[in-house]
């Protein structure tokens, strides 16, 4: 037997023991019925309702959730269940206009079931570790975290040597293509009942390009984004061999300790995502050296001389909040808002900025507080209430 025939052999026992696994996890699934219980449902159906139970529409459907949840789940047995149409509306997210499709909140059940009981347990073992979007136990402060890690373990190899290539994919929701999220269903999802429920999903989205896109604050959208481009995460990974590399959706960070190398690695990961038709914004594409600072998901990271890595937050962030501040002060005089409302703002902010290197930031923002509000917007408990002179 020749050294390619025993490289095709090897590739072949490989494969089988893969496809294996993922009919061992399809099985472990159980049938469109087991899935789809009135139990699972209720219990989704319940989660649905956390954290918008001031609408009318989802206090409507809470109190009539035992007939609902009954009456979805004859729809789905029986193969009958489509999707109602979405809501479309406007947000103004930290300075950048994003538009939403929202399913109806009955529709909502259905995606979280999916979601939960079928995307991530068939999803998650082919996505790479430093792959923290929309997964459980991590997140964006985990990922950060993960980048620190890679930071450190590359100072301690080659110093500062080498650098850093952000990519950025364009529009990632709206230019998604449909043709590679129906190939995952057919590769991952081998229970039919379960793929006609997530193929309906995916034929029903609203969309600006025929065959393309995904809306906004859907879940099954965030577990679909977050596992698209697995195949180029893996060739990253496996083919290329770069440990230090993650990204975050639509965000890639990856380290090397060669310059040339990196530029060689950024040109070839553009082509292979070209070849899967997922658009990069190249104008987002760039290479920094470790000697200097670089931003990576709203953040800004500094490898010092010495190793230190400092981890800063959205500098246009503290803009924002003061601004926020001066305006809530004006409404409070007016009456329109409590200081209850300034405090939970003020937790809001101290919060985030505690993730980061950022204690210069926050003393600034207290003291603009106690300047404007006289101390009666009383600090959090792990922080000592900060003196200001008072205004002429």
């Amino acid at each position: 037997m020749t050294s390619q025939e025993r490289h095709e052999a090897r590739y072949q026992r490989r494969r089988a023991a893969r496809r294996a696994r993922q009919e061992a996890r399809c099985a472990a699934l159980g049938s469109l019925g087991e899935v789809f219980s009135y139990h699972t449902m209720f219990k989704y159906g319940r989660k649905c309702c956390n954290g918008v139970r001031w609408k009318q529409s989802t206090q409507n459907f809470e109190r009539h959730l035992f007939s609902h949840t009954a009456k979805q789940r004859r729809l789905i047995l029986a193969k009958r269940w489509r999707p109602k149409k979405y809501v479309h509306f406007t947000v103004c997210e930290r300075g950048k206009i994003r538009g939403i499709d929202a399913p109806h909140i009955t529709d909502r059940q259905i995606h979280k079931v999916i979601s939960k009981e079928v995307l991530e347990p068939l999803y998650d073992p082919s996505m790479i570790y430093d792959n923290g979007a929309s997964r459980i136990g991590k997140g964006l402060h985990w990922q950060i975290k993960r980048i620190k890690q890679q930071l450190a373990r590359h100072y301690r190899k080659y110093g500062r040597a080498g650098g850093v290539l952000l990519l950025d994919l364009k529009k990632f929701f709206p230019y998604a293509p449909h043709s590679i999220i129906y190939q995952r269903h057919q590769r991952y999802i081998l229970n039919p009942d379960f793929r006609r429920i997530a193929d309906t999903i995916i034929d029903t989205a609203p969309g600006e390009f025929p065959g393309r896109g995904m809306p906004l604050g859907v879940e099954p959208s965030q577990q679909e984004m977050a596992a698209m481009p697995s195949a180029v995460d893996n060739w990253i990974k496996c083919q290329m061999s770069t440990h230090s590399a993650g990204h975050y959706m639509d965000d890639y960070c990856i380290i090397l300790p060669n310059i040339e190398d990196l530029k060689k690695l950024g040109r070839a990961i553009v082509r292979q995502f070209e070849i899967r038709g997922i658009p990069v914004n190249k104008k987002k594409c760039k290479i920094i050296p470790l000697t200097k600072p670089f931003r990576w998901c709203k953040a800004r990271f500094t490898l010092t001389e010495t190793g230190k890595i400092k981890v800063n937050g959205s500098r246009d962030g503290v803009i924002r909040a003061r601004r926020k501040l001066k305006l809530f002060h004006r409404e409070w005089l007016a009456g329109k808002r409590t200081l209850q409302e300034v405090a939970q703002y003020m937790n809001c902010q101290e919060a985030y900025y505690k993730n980061f290197d950022d204690h210069g930031r926050l003393l600034r923002l207290r003291r603009l507080c106690y300047a404007i509000f006289g101390g009666r917007v009383p600090c959090s408990k792990s922080s000592k209430p900060v003196m200001a002179p008072s205004l002429p």
